[in-house]
């Protein structure tokens, strides 16, 4: 139960950001607007490479068991801070730009970071 608790509170955490953002525009929250179908999710688990904090998000750079590269944005409020994690993703951007970070990220994938514990592959990018 201790492990799973990150899990479920990011999971909640991108749940309720999801049901207020679907009562606004959709285009105006990524989480939303490139929302994968529930078969259509997966889970990439691997190391970070690299954090950057942008207001209440947190981007990720993860390195999967294969040596490819993810970009991840997760709220930071719930994202953990180990080394290695499990990215359940739920929504997908093929081209995304961070105005916070003035940069593009291509694709970008929305999920809930958990620790490596919880990491079951369901399928390979």
């Amino acid at each position: 139960m201790k492990r799973t608790l990150p899990w479920m509170m990011a999971l909640g955490g991108l749940v309720a950001l999801t049901a207020v953002a679907s009562r606004s525009s959709t285009g105006s929250n990524p989480l939303v607007r490139y929302s994968l179908a529930a078969a259509a999710r997966y889970t990439v688990c691997g190391h970070v490479e690299e954090r950057l904090p942008a207001g209440s998000y947190l981007y990720l750079r993860v390195r999967d068991a294969a040596g490819g590269h993810h970009w991840v944005a997760t709220l930071r409020s719930s994202a953990v801070g180990t080394p290695e994690v499990s990215v359940r993703v739920l929504a997908r951007a093929e081209s995304f730009t961070s105005a916070k970070l003035g940069r593009s990220f291509a694709p970008l994938l929305f999920g809930a970071v958990s620790e490596p514990s919880s990491c079951r592959p369901e399928s390979s990018l």
